[in-house]
């Protein structure tokens, strides 16, 4: 599965040189609280502080977003005015419809999304 939410924050953390205090001091937490995400022991931070870490560590936000919500096992579809009635549909009936997806076909879908980010 590869790197758990915390194992990710804390490698992007030490490639930053910044503590933990340097880091729950900006999110407004306890060092002991950042100790506990990292190691595992406490469920991954709100995806409001992660985009505040993403932010204070000058990395991408979307890798920690996924596996944070991968290891809470819920993933949030968010929208806006400018997203197509086509792309919500589809997106609603996905998350609806995924358990009941065979490996071949959530295979299929993966390629399409990975071939898509590629070509930005």
């Amino acid at each position: 599965m590869g790197e758990t939410f915390g194992e990710m924050m804390r490698t992007q953390r030490l490639k930053t040189g910044k503590t933990m205090g340097d880091l729950a001091r900006y999110l407004g937490v306890s060092v002991t609280y950042v100790s506990d995400v990292e190691r595992g022991t406490r469920a991954p931070l709100t995806p409001e502080k992660i985009l505040k870490v993403a932010n204070y560590l000058d990395v991408d936000s979307k890798p920690l977003l996924a596996s944070a919500a991968l290891s809470r096992g819920a993933f949030e579809l968010n929208v806006n005015v400018a997203t197509s009635a086509k792309a919500m549909e589809v997106g609603a009936l996905l998350m609806r419809g995924w358990s009941d997806l065979s490996d071949d076909e959530l295979g299929d879908i993966q390629k399409i999304i990975r071939r898509k980010e590629k070509s930005k």
